[in-house]
């Protein structure tokens, strides 16, 4: 609907002036009409997607406004007649090109929800620290490099969103927002943590994914709450002994470091149910580690594992295993134990067997074992009655068990790479692959 249109509609009818809301988005509007200015009543007004550039000053007399998106038009600053609406409460100015925000923000002394990402901030807007009543701020993908003491002032704050930026420091007043519970800086440039981060005490979600951390400072350790933390992309060496004081932790991703060895108290770690360790460089896994009784999903691929602990058959709730790209031999007898896993990657190892005790995992889905060195399949895998998807490409097998038929759900069977000759596929294969009902390559 452009300006003409609008136009028409508003001389059609003058019942609109009694509505509370008005969405005028998407309508390539260069100047807000002049019949929106009446519509006092209005609380809740949206003008995203268009191509305004300012607002006249008599904008300011929709007292009753609390609600305004003026995101993805053409403001280079913010209009003093929004300043003037002190019961604003939800203000959307994303995806503009504001460079900076006047002193007289703190006038909105209400609002509670400041969207300003997809700008062209340089700095952090000072004057939104005064805004003490905000609960969410979105200052992501805009080119902030710091973020000043001042951040203290957000005492209410629940949700903030500083990822995609070029920060390089946080300041240690961090510490003090005690009500945040939703906290992104992922893909920016931090080195390091301030201590007081161990002061968010109400947080649950942290992503400092995509950074370049080196360490994580041992108060990390006091985040109780939290549910959710991304570490994936950085630099750590190592962690702190005070990791298991994250008691409530359920997603916990550190993929992408420098790690070597895993603290032998994360067994702490009671309630965490995804894992994710993929792109270290362990050797190992510690005993304790199968006492993380919770765990559904576990990384470790491209890592240089050679060997597993016999008690990861005690990982009772284990579904997804990823081991691939890494240097075992063997796989132990307490495999058979994971009676509910339904994806297995073990491809790209140095395996030369697979132990009778596969045929054990009956909600098997995926079985990955390519590029290993693996001679002989055994007859049991024809009791994993529910797989779909078996990759045992470039391995040394010469024959294929006759069991293997019995997979009435398999649907794609990658072979490649081994001296077989296609008369030692099993007919009842051979016929299947014909018929379109399973993929072989």
């Amino acid at each position: 609907m452009d300006e003409k249109e609008l136009k028409k509609l508003f001389e059609r009818t003058s019942r609109i002036l009694i509505f509370t809301r008005l969405n005028l988005s998407v309508s390539r509007l260069k100047k807000l009409p002049d019949r929106v200015l009446e519509m006092t009543g209005l609380t809740d007004l949206d003008l995203g997607i268009n191509r305004l550039d300012l607002l006249p000053k008599n904008f300011s007399g929709l007292v009753n406004l609390k609600k305004l998106d003026l995101h993805r038009n053409k403001f280079k600053t913010l209009p003093d007649s929004i300043i003037n609406i002190p019961g604003l409460e939800y203000l959307r100015l994303n995806c503009n090109n504001l460079t900076k925000l006047p002193d007289s923000l703190e006038r909105l002394i209400s609002l509670k929800q400041l969207y300003l990402y997809l700008n062209d901030f340089t700095e952090f807007p000072i004057s939104v620290a005064s805004l003490t009543g905000l609960i969410v701020l979105d200052l992501s993908r805009n080119r902030l490099s710091s973020i000043p003491e001042e951040l203290s002032g957000l005492v209410n704050l629940e949700h903030f969103d500083l990822r995609q930026n070029t920060i390089r420091k946080l300041p240690q007043s961090l510490g003090h927002l005690k009500r945040l519970k939703y906290l992104r800086i992922d893909n920016n440039k931090l080195r390091k943590l301030p201590d007081s981060i161990g002061g968010l005490a109400e947080l649950e979600y942290l992503d400092l994914s995509n950074n370049m951390l080196f360490r994580l400072p041992c108060s990390i350790g006091n985040m109780g709450n939290l549910k959710h933390l991304d570490l994936g992309n950085n630099r750590l060496g190592n962690l702190p002994e005070t990791m298991p004081g994250l008691r409530n932790i359920v997603r916990l991703s550190l993929g992408e470091n420098k790690l070597s060895t895993l603290p032998e108290n994360i067994d702490m770690l009671k309630k965490l149910k995804e894992l994710y360790l993929n792109d270290n460089m362990l050797t190992c896994i510690p005993e304790s580690a199968a006492s993380m009784k919770s765990l559904t999903r576990l990384d470790l691929y491209n890592n240089r594992i050679c060997l597993l602990p016999e008690t990861i058959g005690k990982l009772k709730n284990l579904k997804i295993l990823h081991l691939n790209n890494n240097r075992l031999k063997s796989i132990p007898e307490g495999f058979c134990c994971l009676s509910i896993l339904e994806g297995l990657d073990l491809s790209h190892n140095r395996l030369d067997n697979i132990p009778e005790s596969i045929g054990n995992l009956k909600k098997l889905r995926g079985l990955y074992l390519g590029n290993n060195r693996i001679k002989k399949l055994p007859d049991s895998i024809g009791s994993l009655s529910d797989l779909s998807r078996l990759y045992i490409n470039n391995n040394q097998l010469k024959s294929l068990p006759r069991s293997i038929e019995k997979l009435k759900n398999l649907k794609e069977l990658y072979i490649g790479g081994n001296p077989l000759d296609p008369t030692d596929i099993p007919s009842g294969l051979a016929s299947r692959s014909r018929s379109g009902n399973l993929k072989i390559r």
